[in-house]
């Protein structure tokens, strides 16, 4: 059975998923919640954004299937479905629709439109991760909000800013070198 990616996609959806487990390494624990800080979202908006939506999408879901089956690729070393279905879960599921959002904004080559796009993919993401920590740990909605985003808000809004710079300008070079990727 042929694939429809080339090998060159697929070793690239393989390295960029290695890259955001190691950005999920970076992690610190938060004592009055149990949302760590990490840098998985980093992660996430500059390979959306260099690599664009299909191989986007096919990297965070074999990022969350092989922390799905037990690997240790999320924050802290961590994996399993417990992780997936706990209450942190819901950030890891919603980095696949960022990683959709983030890259389909990228494929349109317009800066304005990939920093909306980044910025409504984040918030995607809190929604959907509060949703789920508010279900699993039973609290409030609101207080999963004060738990689960507010602390790590100011770290997001700056780090998805510096990722955007960062990735576009890769991304500028990799096609003006004539590398191929994206």
């Amino acid at each position: 059975m042929q694939s429809r990616y080339s090998v060159k996609e697929q070793m690239l959806v393989g390295l960029c998923a290695a890259l955001i487990m190691i950005f999920a390494q970076i992690s610190i624990p938060v004592p009055f919640s149990v949302v760590p800080i990490t840098f998985q979202a980093f992660a996430v908006i500059l390979v959306a954004i260099i690599i664009e939506d299909q191989l986007a999408i096919r990297t965070l879901c074999i990022y969350t299937l092989l922390g799905g089956i037990g690997l240790p690729v999320f924050s802290g070393f961590s994996g399993g479905f417990p992780r997936i279905f706990g209450p942190t879960g819901g950030f890891i599921i919603g980095f696949i629709l960022m990683a959709f959002i983030i890259g389909w904004a990228s494929r349109k080559n317009n800066k304005m439109v990939i920093w909306i796009g980044t910025y409504s993919a984040l918030m995607l993401d809190y929604v959907i991760g509060t949703t789920q920590l508010a279900f699993v740990t039973h609290m409030p909605f609101k207080e999963a909000m004060v738990i689960g985003v507010l602390p790590f808000l100011p770290k997001d809004i700056i780090l998805a800013a510096v990722a955007i710079i960062v990735a576009t300008r890769i991304k500028g070079v990799v096609r003006k070198r004539g590398l191929g990727i994206c």
